[in-house]
């Protein structure tokens, strides 16, 4: 199953745009374990095995969360699920956020965080790209020179690995379409997504562990700046006032179709520096609205229990929330939260992607509780 993989900065920096926390190291493998020790399984399959109630945790389907999209799934599924795997799991269902991190490592390498590829078409970009031209399955194709058949690639199951090797063999791939007339391909980000769920499908590939790693937003802006991004990408090109969230698929994709640009260079990136320089990518995007987060937070009454001189419940205000500290403090405290608000005639509120990233930059701004 997957092995290593971490996400420290990724589920921090994505889930709303704007929160820059840094998270605990997730491990996939260790995430999967939990699913199971958790009581998950007696609900959701998980590869094939488990109950029948819900879908199957562990495929490789495409669901296009944010971790901020997942940890509103997972509170709005808290009164019902947490009941169930209280019951299937001795009664222990207390997660720390180091172990919510590996849930959420698990789901990152599930693909839960990227737009919904298709294998047959993927097929068909594999083919019509002319990536068959140079690359066979299982065999390497004559007059080919060095280009290794796709079960032989080290980053086929690895994304950062993958968006690695499309910046640094572009130069021996280039000679390779000139030779063979053929233009530089470019590819969208759907069409990325589409091939690389085509490949994982080949049985080869299936069988191995994914991987994925990133590292901090500092040393990935820090790398940002040393390729000299910034020079080309300012004022209206700038991708810091991007409105949307990049996806992995959207950095594979721009770091491909970069090919066709007038760069001065193209230094060597080592597989550290394109962890950086995803992780970074990927925090830009739209930002997060405090006072829509405000009107939420009161409009769902949290401050009758979060607010300074409240009873037990601990005061949220200035505090850098990220998905997976939301996921630890709601198994924690569930039981206590949802027995609280009963005796109030509260209903337990639901959120979704934007609400919940919304309600966190309202709370680390300073004294947004009173």
């Amino acid at each position: 199953m997957a092995r290593f993989l971490r996400i420290a900065s990724l589920v921090a920096a994505t889930w709303g745009g704007g929160l820059l926390a840094q998270i605990a190291t997730g491990d996939a493998s260790r995430g999967e374990q939990l699913v199971r020790d958790r009581g998950c399984v007696s609900c959701h399959k998980l590869n094939g095995t488990g109950g029948n109630k819900a879908p199957d945790l562990g495929r490789l389907a495409s669901r296009n969360y944010t971790p901020a999209g997942l940890a509103g799934v997972m509170w709005n599924h808290a009164p019902s699920a947490w009941a169930q795997t209280a019951a299937t799991s001795k009664g222990t269902v207390a997660i720390s956020p180091a172990q919510a991190a590996d849930l959420f490592a698990f789901f990152s390498s599930r693909r839960y965080f990227e737009p919904r590829g298709d294998a047959k078409r993927g097929k068909q970009v594999f083919a019509g790209k002319k990536c068959a031209s140079c690359h066979g399955i299982r065999d390497q194709i004559s007059g080919a020179g060095d280009a290794k058949p796709v079960v032989a690639w080290r980053s086929s199951r690895d994304p950062i690995g993958f968006a690695d090797d499309m910046w640094n063999l572009q130069a021996a791939m280039d000679r390779a379409f000139v030779s063979k007339g053929v233009h530089h391909p470019r590819l969208s980000s759907t069409e990325i997504n589409d091939l690389l769920v085509y490949l994982e499908n080949i049985p080869e590939i299936r069988t191995k562990a994914p991987q994925f790693q990133l590292a901090g937003l500092d040393a990935g802006r820090a790398e940002y700046h040393a390729l000299e991004c910034d020079t080309c990408h300012q004022g209206k090109l700038s991708l810091e006032k991007r409105t949307s969230r990049l996806s992995m698929a959207d950095i594979q994709a721009a770091i491909w179709n970069h090919a066709s640009t007038k760069l001065t260079t193209r230094p060597t990136v080592t597989y550290d520096e394109m962890c950086n320089l995803v992780a970074y990518l990927s925090s830009l995007g739209p930002r997060d609205d405090p006072r829509r987060g405000e009107r939420l937070f009161a409009k769902n009454q949290c401050a009758s229990c979060h607010a300074e001189g409240a009873k037990d419940a601990p005061v949220l205000s200035g505090r850098d929330l990220s998905p997976e500290s939301v996921f630890a403090a709601l198994s924690n405290h569930r039981s206590a939260m949802q027995a609280d608000m009963n005796k109030r005639s509260l209903a337990w509120p639901r959120f979704d992607e934007s609400e919940i990233a919304d309600i966190a930059a309202y709370l680390r701004t300073p004294h947004s509780v009173q």
